[in-house]
């Protein structure tokens, strides 16, 4: 008799759990909270435009890596997939001069020079650094408990040549450590890369995956990249509920046997359980606080030690023609913007101008922001209190980013016909993220990686999925761990069977 998987979650890593499972011959069904798939990994109609919700840039579209053949095994690229790879990764305007950030790293190399001679010995190590990630081919075979030394041994060697960025880089956030460029030109081209609150390795990996050839864009963006896996699931026979709210994972004797839906007292049983949640809900909701992890708790419980980025996503669309206009430039605004605690200065805008599948045709182009802040108490007690209010907040936003958008194309004023803000509650409302946050736990300073061993302790049969199982996060690792809790709970079927 054929055994029975139930994966909590149709985000990229129970979407991945799911496809592994049926491919080792097990029956799925996956159940979703919300009406579509994807979780994080999504996309919006607004006004006949949509808004491309996730994806920035992809790890794993380069052949041949180990993240591109889980997406290929997955449905989500094949060869008939396009990917965009841009010649440029970010642009700006200083002093009425335009600059531009490349994907080539001796191109970095050599502009970064003619604009700023005097940080020569900066971008020397810069470059250097770059390249202790570039063409980086992370092992993804199998869980890496077990993996043995010869399992490592490409990514040894790619330490032993390349070396390991400076060490002072260790403890600095992007912020800080771009703020050691004397150039204007260099920071503001560098903080569109990544936002400032991240580790400084993050500016590294992410340029050293761009400059290696990978890193591109899935034509089609996010939504169309989930329904992709999706289509390729349910081809091989695995189940989709949409729309189902899991209230509870059934515990019988230490054992994961089945769920229960909200308001429905009847149990949905299976042999397994893959919950592709957020870790908190998890914890909290799906398992009541009756099981103790600690890997978990220690995140949750030290936000200065493990960040968790959240951030108000601003989009606006337009249909004047934005087909010259870079893919992702640097804006400085005339005045900062306080939201609550925060302040904020500066930002980057996405132009999806380069992608006929997202702009109609060519007719409709959106723009985005992520404002990376971390208000969600601040957006809760402000819309629990009044939501007119809530939406005026929304809308001083939308007008400060438009403001900074036309400061720098001013032929753009009275040329937006939408507008959209999305604020960290909204994600935690269709996704259920914690506090609405789009990233994994992100180790600062000192703080070793670890990764969760998929496991909670006393309880059989479940295997743990999610971005938050792998420091940083982010797609690929979310479907690493789909990946993972599969194969764990495979090996784990075939030990029950001897």
């Amino acid at each position: 008799m054929t055994k029975k998987v139930i994966v909590i979650g149709a985000g990229v890593s129970g979407l991945v759990a799911g496809v592994y499972a049926r491919l080792a011959g097990f029956d799925v069904d996956m159940y979703e909270y919300h009406n579509v798939v994807g979780g994080n990994c999504t996309g919006w109609n607004r006004k006949g435009y949509h808004i491309d919700g996730c994806i920035q840039w992809l790890t794993g579209t380069k052949n041949g890596t180990g993240v591109n053949k889980i997406w290929r095994t997955c449905g989500a690229l094949s060869d008939k997939t396009p990917i965009y790879n841009p010649e440029k990764i970010a642009t700006t305007v200083h002093e009425g001069k335009t600059y531009h950030l490349y994907s080539n790293v001796d191109r970095i190399e050599r502009d970064f020079l003619e604009i700023s001679p005097e940080d020569k010995v900066q971008i020397k190590r810069f470059i250097k650094d770059i390249k202790c990630f570039k063409n980086l081919n992370a092992p993804v075979d199998k869980p890496f408990e077990e993996m043995n030394i010869f399992g490592f041994l490409p990514l040894i060697w790619k330490m032993i040549t390349s070396g390991k960025p400076e060490k002072k880089t260790e403890t600095m956030t992007i912020k800080d450590y771009i703020e050691e460029f004397k150039s204007p030109v260099i920071r503001q081209l560098l903080a569109c890369v990544f936002p400032g609150e991240m580790p400084a390795y993050a500016l590294f990996y992410s340029l050293g995956i761009r400059t290696s050839g990978d890193g591109g864009w899935p034509v089609g963006g996010s939504l169309a990249f989930m329904q992709r896996i999706r289509t390729h699931f349910e081809e091989l026979g695995g189940k989709i509920y949409l729309g189902c709210n899991v209230d509870k994972i059934v515990v019988k004797d230490g054992v994961a046997t089945g769920i229960k839906l909200k308001d429905d007292d009847n149990e949905i049983s299976a042999d397994y359980i893959i919950p592709a949640v957020d870790g908190e809900m998890l914890l909290a909701k799906l398992l009541e606080n009756k099981y103790h992890d600690e890997y978990f708790k220690a995140r949750y419980s030290d936000s200065k030690s493990y960040l968790l980025l959240t951030g108000t996503y601003v989009s606006f669309g337009t249909t004047a023609d934005l087909s010259g206009y870079p893919h992702n430039f640097f804006v400085e605004t005339k005045m900062p913007l306080q939201l609550n605690n925060t302040t904020l200065k500066n930002f980057n805008v996405k132009v999806y101008n380069f992608d006929s599948e997202l702009s109609k045709g060519g007719g409709k182009t959106v723009m985005s922001v992520l404002l990376t802040e971390d208000e969600f108490d601040y957006w809760k007690t402000l819309k629990e209190a009044e939501l007119q209010k809530y939406k005026e907040e929304k809308e001083r936003i939308a007008d400060w980013v438009m403001e900074g958008i036309i400061g720098v194309f001013p032929e753009l004023e009275g040329k937006f016909d939408m507008s959209d803000v999305a604020t960290p509650l909204t994600f935690n409302r269709y996704c259920n993220s914690y506090r609405g946050a789009y990233m994994s736990f992100i180790p600062y300073g000192n703080v070793k990686m670890k990764f969760h061993k998929g496991k909670i302790e006393g309880l059989k049969n479940l295997f743990v999925a999610g971005q938050g199982a792998i420091p940083v996060g982010g797609l690929p690792l979310a479907a690493i761990t789909g990946k993972f809790a599969a194969q764990r709970l495979i090996k784990a079927e075939l030990l029950s069977e001897k």
